[in-house]
């Protein structure tokens, strides 16, 4: 492969030497900066010897520091293709991979290198960064660890291992990772970032706004972003939202992330304008941010949201805006603007949140069909305890089912899973004793995020969650829901609030010790005990009826028993029928007269019964033939025979009420 074939703006110089001394002409002239020397030289070094590994290595070098990534990888290839054993190759084409976010095949090129040279600490350090990408943290922790034996002054491999500490929740550790970074590179602004989050982490914020304000005067974005966010903690929402559009998305700047076509739309809504708003982040946060779309739209603005395509249904219900699942590639608009940008636009402070509750509502159909599922007895809470398993995600709010265990001990309380996907697994898990319902594998099974999940929130008494998307639907919906947050809790929760500004039906639970979520879940129980103690027992009033009335009503529990299997509503069913059975034994209706009236009665309601099923079926099926029309004229004639029988009851009874027919 010859090096100008990939380089054909750049004109080689052909050199008379050997391949070799080409090569280490190359290199030196690369050091020194003479790039087009450097260039030339390896190019007649290739065309030379097309084989020559270690040259095509060091193209692939210079066609990477040339912002040509794929091209270097071809290079690096062909290089490892010719001599496997080649380190550098290894390692640095791992390096492109991972800036490209390839961290599988990045791995396994940093593997290849650490395998060869076990002794690289570069190649250690970069596989540590591959693996806490990829969510493998103790294994991260561990490669961090060995690039610092190898090299104890390493300061990527020091932040590497403060990462992977910061993700594994050990905030003193990572603290110390980050420190001694610093002090291998002083004015190393990654590892001030780094020491700024622990600190924040710890509740340290003058101390982890100073390390932000050092790190942002070094030129870091990231710092600016991250001190936003502080700032946004502490409840300045001024600055904080500022500083907020400093941040990555998936390692590239907002305007990198999601084009600049249009000016930024700043607000405040102007009637007529056509505003593209843009998805920058994950679903709780499209939940939560989605609320000031229908400000905009009430204002006269014409928005085109770019909606993730799995929320669109639960979005898109009741309001007057067009969701799209791609920017439109040739329509123009007067601004855009990221959804989360949004609070910022709309000038949004801590006593200006707009929190008017409910703005997202569930599908009535879907309601109906969930209702029954959920069922009516006991006091019902829909339960979360598991979030984003993506290796960017906090693992470290989420919390082990099995810390429920008191809410379940509850007398009356049921949980009820809403989990979905990833943790249901500790479903099959739980401790003994310990009852947590499930609403079955075709709960939210469609490719419609929350759909199911929405509908059945609104037959739950309460929600709880950990800090994950599904607080922000709860939120949305208006639904009571209780949030179980780490010590220290992202930006949105503010801090050492019980409420919060966002979602007026939500109360926060903070861990008062880090890790620890028992204090927590003691805290729910105690709060859920007093919430049932004060609840109203279930009323029930006594009405007058006529003796038939009574009768008839016994006989149709009676079929309801022998027809009925959902247990909660068999459950009902079989309450009210002792409680009338009782009655009646109590009045003294018994007797053999008594008991052949109510065997005729049971047996005309049981045929009543068949015909009304049979009408639905061929209503289901629009089939009204002349058989509807004989089925619906019957329920006359058993209604008669049922009146007949039931004035039968009472005249045998001499009962004082007596139900009166009239037809016309």
């Amino acid at each position: 492969m010859s090096f100008a074939m990939l380089q054909s703006d750049l004109q080689p110089r052909t050199v008379a030497s050997d391949p070799d001394a080409l090569y280490a002409a190359a290199c030196l002239a690369w050091r020194e900066g003479q790039r087009e020397e450097a260039i030339a030289r390896i190019d007649e070094a290739l065309r030379r010897r097309p084989d020559f590994a270690e040259a095509l290595s060091m193209g692939g070098y210079m066609l990477s520091e040339s912002g040509k990534p794929e091209a270097a990888l071809r290079f690096y290839r062909q290089a490892l293709n010719i001599k496997p054993s080649l380190v550098v190759a290894h390692v640095n084409s791992g390096k492109l991979l991972f800036d490209s976010r390839r961290f599988a095949e990045a791995l396994a090129a940093f593997e290849a290198a650490t395998a060869l040279a076990p002794d690289d600490a570069d190649a250690w350090s970069s596989r540590a960064g591959a693996l806490r990408e990829l969510g493998r943290l103790e294994e991260s922790l561990d490669a961090a660890s060995r690039a610092l034996s190898l090299r104890p002054h390493f300061a990527e491999a020091a932040i590497n291992r403060g990462n992977a500490l910061l993700k594994l929740d050990r905030m003193d550790e990572a603290l110390d990772a980050y420190r001694c970074a610093s002090a291998a590179r002083p004015g190393f602004a990654g590892a001030l970032c780094g020491e700024a989050l622990a600190l924040r982490n710890l509740g340290r914020f003058e101390e982890s706004l100073a390390a932000f304000e050092v790190a942002e005067a070094l030129g870091s974005r990231e710092a600016v972003a991250g001190k936003g966010c502080l700032l946004l903690t502490l409840g300045d929402f001024e600055r904080g939202f500022a500083g907020y559009e400093a941040r990555w998305l998936e390692g590239k700047s907002l305007a990198e992330a999601l084009g600049t076509r249009f000016p930024t739309w700043r607000g405040p809504p102007q009637t007529g304008e056509r505003v593209l708003v843009l998805n920058d982040h994950g679903l709780g946060d499209t939940i939560q941010f989605f609320r000031y779309l229908p400000l905009m739209v009430s204002a006269g603005v014409d928005v085109t949201f770019v909606c993730p395509p799995r929320l669109r249904r639960l979005l898109s219900s009741g309001i007057a805006v067009r969701f799209v699942d791609s920017p439109p590639a040739t329509e123009p608009f007067d601004a855009q603007i990221a959804l989360s940008s949004l609070p910022r636009a709309f000038k949004t402070r801590l006593d200006s949140v707009p929190g008017n509750v409910p703005y997202l509502s569930p599908e009535t159909r879907q309601q109906k069909l969930w209702a029954e599922r959920v069922g009516a007895a006991g006091f019902k809470v829909g339960v979360v305890w598991q979030g984003n398993p993506n290796p960017e995600a906090d693992r470290a709010r989420s919390f082990p089912l099995a810390a429920l265990a008191p809410l379940a001990g509850l007398a009356g309380v049921r949980l009820i899973s809403l989990q979905k996907g990833y943790g249901e697994e500790q479903l099959a898990s739980l401790p003994r004793g310990m009852r947590v319902e499930s609403l079955g594998p075709d709960f939210d099974s469609g490719s419609d995020a929350f759909v199911d999940t929405a509908a059945a929130m609104m037959h739950c008494d309460l929600i709880v969650t950990c800090d994950t998307s599904i607080a922000h639907l709860a939120g949305a919906l208006a639904r009571p829901v209780w949030v179980a947050l780490k010590s220290d809790a992202e930006w949105r929760w503010m801090r050492e609030r019980a409420d919060s500004p966002w979602y007026p039906t939500m109360r926060l639970f903070r861990q008062s010790r880090r890790g620890v979520w028992s204090d927590v879940v003691d805290s729910m129980a105690h709060e859920l005990a007093g919430l049932l103690s004060h609840r109203t027992s279930p009323r029930m009033i006594v009405a007058p009826c006529s003796i038939g009335e009574l009768i008839d009503k016994i006989t149709i529990l009676r079929i309801k028993t022998r027809r009925i299997s959902h247990e909660d509503k068999l459950h009902n069913v079989r309450r009210e029928l002792a409680l009338l059975e009782e009655l009646a034994a109590g009045a003294g209706l018994v007797g053999p007269g008594i008991e052949s009236l109510t065997e005729q009665l049971a047996v005309v309601n049981a045929r009543l019964w068949d015909v009304e099923d049979t009408i639905r079926i061929r209503e289901r099926e629009g089939d009204f033939g002349s058989q509807f029309v004989a089925l619906a004229r019957s329920v006359y004639a058993n209604n008669d025979e049922r009146a007949a029988l039931k004035r039968a009851i009472n005249t045998m009874f001499d009962s004082a009420l007596v139900e009166e027919k009239s037809y016309g």
